[in-house]
């Protein structure tokens, strides 16, 4: 019995360990964010997401935007006030938080995709092209306006994991 309660103890230090992640910077006295993270406003991957950016190093170390569609989002015309008010966050975290990347997490099974593209399905193959047509368009948009800021684009299956495209 000892030994069953010795090892329930190791497995939850273990588990704390392994799930709790390390703070990048003193929360009480950070002033800076490494980067401004765009991501879609799904629900289904808001915690995958955080656990990502938690394994790249970025834990408490950026702001956040959620937009529709993440990199879509800021590239259509239907809502011409979003790439504004994406471009308004850009400058706030910059002169608050002295940013020097944007950060923008897509995602497979985006209904924005549908919804923008006007389908009512879109094949995996297709979706993944896509986003590799918005995160080419995004990242020369905001390389244009902010040649200073480094964009990295990121597309997560809805298991979580990235996808390379």
């Amino acid at each position: 019995m000892k030994t069953l309660v010795s090892g329930l103890i190791i497995l939850l230090i273990c588990v704390y360990v392994m799930y709790t992640p390390m703070r990048t910077q003193d929360q009480l006295t950070a002033h800076t964010a490494k980067a401004l993270v765009i991501t879609c406003m799904d629900f289904r991957l808001i915690d995958d997401a955080v656990h990502f950016l938690n394994s790249k190093g970025y834990n408490n170390n950026y702001d956040e935007l959620i937009l529709a569609g993440g990199s879509l989002g800021y590239n259509q015309t239907k809502y011409e006030s979003w790439k504004k008010t994406v471009d308004d966050h850009i400058g706030l975290a910059k002169k608050l938080h002295n940013i020097k990347e944007i950060i923008v997490i897509d995602h497979l099974d985006c209904g924005a995709y549908k919804i923008f593209y006007n389908k009512t399905k879109i094949s995996r193959e297709e979706e993944i092209e896509l986003h590799k047509d918005n995160f080419d368009k995004f990242e020369e948009l905001i390389s244009q306006a902010y040649p200073e800021l480094e964009v990295s684009t990121y597309l997560m299956d809805l298991n979580g994991k990235i996808v390379n495209c």
